[in-house]
């Protein structure tokens, strides 16, 4: 099982960090978890083909976490996506593919239809999760949800299971009750670390994201065997390009474990047991 993280970047359109995005890799299956800015160029830089991706997971719905969505859809579309595309979500997933694949795009597609196009792959199955639990299970993978506390919007966590490892991959925001046996064990938990406590108080959406400390210390109660950070928020605004790698430095003096600061196209490479 591999790791690639396409973005480790978040709302701000910074050159070096795209939006949302990471890529899991089992065996030849391929799953999209969130699709933000750039992330389809991000996979082209890597090598993948929209078109060859048929799962995408997303964690919430706020934009800098789905803003890629229409171009992954038209362009997997356009370039005849062979399977069926399903994308899963929290509640609202289904309302939100609705209006932003129709709709919106009405005379794109017609004009493509009048030329001999089939709408077969234009339409995605939608699955939304609303529960806590494992919804997933194909071609020996499991994937389970659990739920963050942002902003009061319903926001998942997934974990992949397969080939003997276990990836946690967080949407934003703070873990709720459960989450510690949730991510018990993890091979990989991939969370965001938006910012500093001194940086969070500083912004009126402070108090949705986790600050390294704390994030330190769920990492130690999980058990978790590596740390990835992303969704690094506090270089955008503040311009301090050292400031992810101080957080880095935070969190590995209160967790034993590895703990990777996220770069566009980082990969890690978990093999298998």
């Amino acid at each position: 099982m591999r790791f690639t993280l396409l973005g480790s970047g978040a709302v701000r359109n910074n050159p070096r960090r795209a939006g949302p995005s990471q890529i899991v890799h089992i065996g030849d299956q391929r799953l999209l978890f969130d699709c933000g800015r750039a992330a389809c160029l991000r996979l082209a830089q890597q090598g993948e083909s929209v078109e060859d991706i048929d799962r995408l997971f997303l964690t919430h719905l706020h934009f800098d976490h789905i803003v890629d969505v229409p171009y992954f859809v038209f362009v997997g579309w356009n370039n005849s996506r062979q399977n069926k595309l399903r994308i899963t979500g929290p509640q609202g997933t289904t309302d939100f593919v609705e209006r932003l694949i129709r709709p919106p795009f009405e005379q794109d597609i017609e004009s493509r239809l009048g030329h001999g196009k089939s709408e077969f792959g234009l339409d995605p199955q939608i699955v939304e999760v609303v529960e806590r639990g494992t919804f997933y299970e194909e071609q020996d993978i499991r994937i389970s949800a659990a739920f963050t506390d942002h902003s009061k919007m319903p926001t998942i966590a997934y974990r992949v299971e397969a080939q003997g490892q276990r990836i946690v991959i967080s949407g934003d925001g703070l873990p709720q009750d459960d989450f510690v046996e949730f991510a018990r064990d993890a091979d990989l938990l991939v969370y965001e670390c938006s910012g500093t406590q001194e940086f969070l108080d500083q912004q009126p959406w402070g108090t949705w994201h986790i600050i390294p400390e704390a994030l330190a210390e769920l990492a130690t109660e999980c058990g978790v065997k590596r740390l990835m950070i992303k969704h690094l928020v506090i270089e955008d605004i503040t311009g301090d390009l050292t400031a992810v790698d101080k957080m880095g430095e935070t969190i590995r003096q209160r967790f034993d474990g590895e703990v990777l600061v996220g770069a566009d196209g980082l990969v890690v490479d978990l093999g298998s047991v």
